[in-house]
């Protein structure tokens, strides 16, 4: 007996050691689909009120756990409930409950919605893709993230963004940008926000979605939602990487001694030189061993740099974010960088059970040295004037003066960057506040009010003691001062109520006001007595200028929309919105955009029942409606102006003058542009939600279309009035695929999304003949063009076809009358298509040579995760789209008899080179072999790119708890590291041109594809630390 009582003692002992090794539990709940961490997940010990929520990072912990806690019950809305057994630390996977996804809300226009019941058409773009970009704007991580939403370059500018179009171009000569609306304040400048601050982002593309938005949601909608506070969780977080960033040259040019060798050959071509081998470069200068490589002194390792500190929490009754960020790019061509400080604060109050307020406030500046100029003496662009200077030319010269050419006429590329002074100041203000109310169950009054600032300060001088243009104006300097205020208000009215719980109805009524103004004053001068005060001190200047302008426009509108589901199985919604312009003159200034959708819940029918284990969502939807774009027109195109400059004597003395009608006017009958959006599509997913397909096929017709309508020129005055002019067509389809899983302690996830967009000019409705002309690289002709029965800014050039071999192939070159097509050329030169027929090569020769739209977009991103290491690769592509390459256009010939040229024309045909698609180089081209308006310079500008790839590791909690922190990941990242391409440029991803660092006035989408100089896009390679306090 006294043995078993000891036995007994020492088990109870032990058993309470055991209780008490576990009285502590820690651990993380995760997706099965994603492997994202559930933040919110509700974890309770069994049986006791004991519990807590999971932190933003998923984590978890309890303390002082009765002896008696044995399990833990896990649950999550719209996942299964799970009981655990109490272990120390502890991974829990939780499983998406098929039952439950129509719990699974949404966020869309003026409010939430279930996803089961949502009939529109709308993509998410995945919040891990935008932090593993290492970039400046979130428009340049959404290349490829969303099949629809197309996101190309401008520009490699740091600071620069990107060009977004969503289901492609929607007009000619309105802009195709999508409406941003950043927590329900539609705003010009939606993207210029910290990334970091950004908690989702849908992406809305059909009628049925963006219809709530009328006339201006026929570019599509991005719905930005910011992080906000949370109950409960009182967290600091920090985030910041730095990193490196490099560009790789793909051209080669001619080194000093090939270069002086070309002059002294091309010098033999004049009459008289033949047998002067040394006409420009003596042998003494052939010998000299300078050779300077103007790409290599001219770029830089770059370094960027991000840094965001967080703070997240509240109570009940009120719950506050704040976040401060700073981040700063250099430049990779020296003396251009970026930089910008940020701050956010977002507040949410509870007033009492019937009455919640709130506020966000967001603010940053933006401060770049951005080179925009026209270029050196010869009125290049920054890339070109770099790529093809004398390579004979020391970027300094013994006495420290910088290096000229012979002459000393311009400046080499070195002085442009280095002594060329441009700043340019961008401050930004947004806030917003709410006041809800909810006198009565399922009722919601809501007042929001906001505001947003912009000041926009750009100063540039060229010194005259160290420019050559400054030298000889004695300084020049100019001032661009710009502000605008957005002020919005709107009203939402919105009721929910379920009958006999099969009929669910929502409906929400609205008006929106909303007023922007803008001025800007610009002044310039040249002639300083010094260069000490830049452009501060315009005012000493000896010329000056000054210009100034102010505008305003009003929209107003009344909206409505009406849900409705039967027993969640069938569904419609129906939307109208009435929009109000001042930009249209009275009788013309309002339109209507109704738009209708309904959807089919197929998996909830009877006789799908035993179909649910393996089919989680079945769903067809269906939508039409007619949607407004109101950016085609400006303020006061519909009145007739006032022209200065018409000056007369009399008297002896100067009269200045002025006269009206001097332009055209916008007839007053111009209206908005609509767009008719038909959309069909599917939603599917299986084997609990591990497969999930979605599938849409669109047509959007665009009437009216606003156009500049070129008029006759006997009517006697200058410009071309804006019209409703044209008929445009987009169609398409969609695809999106993923596949999520858990193998043991392995996550992974594959996702991939294609579309295909044609664009087509169906109908120009004039009288007159009109075709919209467009880029013109260098003068040297119209490249691009609108034209019925083709997409916007196709193409139009002389086809080539091969070069001539011989002087009888060039004889035998003849129309059907037998007239020698090409009498100049000889063997050697370019043989050009005479499309027309009638003898001779000139622009009546273009025709359509492909355009810049790719047949396929694509977008594939693969993460995985085991035991704290995370690896996530995002590739995207285009397929199918054709790139004018006027870099390399601008490289094949000497301008001026004096630029540096491509190594290509090392290869020219020759007697004894005759294998070669360069054709004969000679300064006497009377063959215009290197003309601009041909198809030499157009080229495939397919790719595939391993956009970004990120690796990073979190460390084990039984580390981060001994230095009292709760979350540490370590990472590297990096961008744009691989691409496969034909392209023989620096980045085929490219949108419209005219971005910082090109000379390009054109920026429309007639300018699409042409590659005139772009900054250079970096890579990217950075090491990055976040961590939760």
């Amino acid at each position: 007996m006294r043995k078993l009582m000891l036995l007994l003692i020492f088990l109870f002992v032990g058993l309470g050691f055991v209780t008490a090794q576990i009285s502590h539990v820690t651990g993380t709940v995760v997706s099965e689909e994603d492997g994202e961490p559930i933040v919110g997940a509700s974890i309770v010990v069994k049986g006791t009120s004991l519990g807590t929520i999971t932190d933003l990072n998923g984590k978890f912990s309890l303390a002082n756990l009765p002896g008696s806690a044995k399990t833990l019950l896990i649950s999550y809305i719209g996942m299964q409930k799970q009981e655990v057994t109490i272990k120390p630390n502890l991974r829990i996977v939780m499983k998406s409950d098929a039952k439950l996804l129509d719990e699974v809300v949404i966020a869309v226009p003026y409010g939430t919605a279930k996803k089961s019941t949502f009939t529109g058409s709308a993509g998410v773009v995945d919040r891990k893709l935008i932090a593993a970009s290492q970039v400046s704007s979130v428009s340049k991580a959404l290349q490829g993230s969303v099949a629809g939403l197309q996101s190309f370059s401008t520009s490699g500018q740091p600071g620069e963004d990107a060009s977004i179009y969503i289901r492609g171009i929607g007009s000619a000569n309105a802009s195709s940008t999508p409406l941003y609306v950043v927590d329900g304040f539609p705003s010009s400048e939606g993207l210029n926000l910290n990334p970091n601050d950004i908690e989702s982002m849908q992406i809305l593309k059909d009628a049925s979605a963006t219809a709530i938005y009328g006339a201006r949601g026929a570019n599509g909608v991005v719905l930005i939602t910011t992080k906000r506070g949370k109950a409960g969780e009182n967290k600091i977080s920090y985030s910041g990487y730095l990193g490196t960033q490099k560009v790789d040259n793909p051209f080669e040019f001619l080194n000093a001694k090939d270069y002086m060798n070309l002059q002294n050959a091309l010098y033999q071509e004049i009459d008289g030189q033949e047998g002067n081998p040394n006409g420009v470069y003596t042998p003494s200068q052939l010998q000299s061993t300078v050779d300077t490589d103007w790409l290599d002194v001219c770029t830089r390792l770059a370094l960027v740099q991000d840094h965001n500190i967080q703070f997240r929490g509240g109570s009940e009754k009120t719950k506050v974010l704040t976040s401060l960020g700073y981040y700063k790019q250099e430049g990779v061509l020296k003396n251009t960088d970026f930089n910008r400080i940020s701050g956010r604060v977002n507040v949410d109050q509870t007033i009492n059970d019937f009455i919640k307020a709130g506020a966000t406030m967001y603010a940053h500046r933006e401060r770049s040295n951005a080179q925009t100029y026209s270029g050196n003496i010869l009125g290049e662009n920054v890339m070109l004037s770099v790529m093809e200077y004398d390579p004979t030319v020391k970027p300094y010269n013994e006495d420290g003066t910088y290096g000229r050419v012979p002459g000393g006429r311009g400046d080499n590329p070195l002085a442009n960057l280095l002594e060329r002074k441009k700043e340019m100041v961008n401050d930004k203000f947004n806030g917003t506040a709410f006041l809800e109310v909810n006198p009565f169950d399922g009722f919601t009054a809501k007042a929001t009010a906001g505001v947003e600032l912009l000041h926009n300060f750009k100063g540039s001088y060229l010194p005259k003691s160290t420019t050559y243009a400054g030298e000889i104006e004695g300084g020049i300097a100019s001032t661009y001062d710009f502000r605008s205020t957005r002020q919005v208000f709107e009203g939402i009215l919105n009721y929910m109520k379920t009958f006999n719980n099969i009929h669910d109805l929502n409906v929400m009524l609205g008006y929106s006001y909303e007023k922007y103004s803008a001025e800007s004053r610009s002044a310039n001068g040249k002639g300083f007595s010094t260069d000490l005060f830049e452009w501060n001190n315009l005012g000493a200047a000896s010329i000056k200028g000054v210009s100034s302008s102010k505008t305003e426009n009003l929209l107003a509108s009344f909206f409505g929309r009406v849900n409705y589901t039967f027993n969640d199985k069938y569904l419609a919604t129906v939307t109208v919105r009435r929009d109000g312009s001042s930009r249209f003159v009275d009788g013309h200034r309002y339109g209507t955009f109704p738009s209708a959708s309904v959807g089919w819940n197929i998996m909830n029918e009877p006789f799908f029942e035993s179909a649910k284990n393996t089919v989680n969502e079945l769903k067809l939807r269906a939508s039409y409606g007619v949607l407004g774009n109101i950016n085609g027109i400006d303020e006061y195109q519909t009145q007739s102006t006032i022209k200065d400059g018409f000056n007369y004597v009399q008297g002896g003395s100067w009269w200045v003058g002025q006269i009206t009608n001097s332009e055209w006017v916008t007839p007053p009958e111009t209206t908005w542009e609509k767009t008719k959006t038909t959309n069909i599509g599917v939603d599917a997913s299986f084997l609990n939600s591990r497969f999930s397909v979605t599938a849409d096929y669109f047509i959007q017709k665009t009437d009216g279309l606003l156009m500049s309508v070129n008029q006759a020129p006997s009517g006697g005055m200058s410009s071309a009035p804006v019209m409703n002019a044209a008929l445009l067509e987009n169609k398409g389809f969609e695809l999106s695929l993923n596949h999520r899983n858990t193998v043991g302690e392995f996550y992974y996830s594959v996702g991939l999304n294609l579309s295909h967009i044609k664009n087509n000019l169906k109908e120009i409705q004039t009288v007159t003949k009109q075709e919209i002309t467009g880029f013109n690289p260098n003068g040297g002709g119209t490249i691009t063009w609108a034209k019925e029965g083709k997409p916007i800014g196709s193409f139009y050039l002389i086809k080539t076809d091969g070069i001539f071999q011989s002087e009888e192939e060039i004889r035998n070159y003849t129309n059907a009358e037998g007239t020698i097509i090409q009498p100049k050329a000889k063997p050697g030169d370019v043989k050009f298509i005479d499309y027309n027929g009638d003898g001779q090569i000139n622009a009546s020769d273009q025709q359509y040579c492909g355009n810049p739209f790719p047949k396929l977009n694509m977008g594939l991103s693969l993460t995985g995760a085991y035991k704290g290491i995370d690896l996530s690769l995002f590739f995207d592509g285009t397929f199918g789209n054709k790139v004018f390459n006027s870099m390399r256009y601008g490289t094949s010939y000497m301008q001026n008899g004096t630029t540096n040229v491509s190594t290509d024309v090392l290869n020219e045909w020759r007697e004894d080179n005759r294998n070669t698609d360069m054709p004969r180089y000679t300064a006497d081209d009377e063959n215009k072999n290197n003309q601009a308006i041909s198809d030499r310079w157009l080229e495939n500008g397919s790719f595939f790119r391993l956009k970004t790839l990120e690796l990073g590791y979190t460390l084990p909690k039984m580390w981060t708890e001994k230095i009292k922190l709760q979350n540490v990941r370590i990472y590297t990242a990096m961008e744009n590291l691989f691409m496969a391409t034909k392209y023989k440029g620096y980045n085929p991803d490219l949108g419209s041109n005219g971005g910082a660092g090109t000379d390009s006035e054109d920026t429309s989408v007639m300018s699409r594809g042409c590659d005139h100089g772009r900054y250079p896009t970096p890579r990217t390679f950075t090491f990055g630390l976040q961590v939760n306090f």
